[in-house]
């Protein structure tokens, strides 16, 4: 499990859907939270609510501009 756990902490987990509603981004926060991943990557209107709803925890929060179209 340690191995995964490694692992785990080199991986951003990216919720950029275009169609994920806010109740689909607090749930994929919490699949970052369940894995240990080392941060998400949200849209930007979303980086408030994810970095709320991962207060205390080691996963950080980025956020991407002009994505897709850039």
């Amino acid at each position: 499990m340690k191995i995964v756990r490694e692992l785990a902490k080199m991986i951003d987990h990216s919720i950029l859907q275009p169609t994920h509603t806010d109740e689909d981004l607090l749930k994929q926060c919490e699949v970052a939270l369940k894995y240990y991943v080392a941060s998400v990557c949200v849209k930007p209107y979303a980086v408030k609510m994810a970095v709320e709803k991962l207060r205390g925890s080691s996963v950080k929060v980025g956020c991407v501009i002009g994505f897709p179209h850039a």
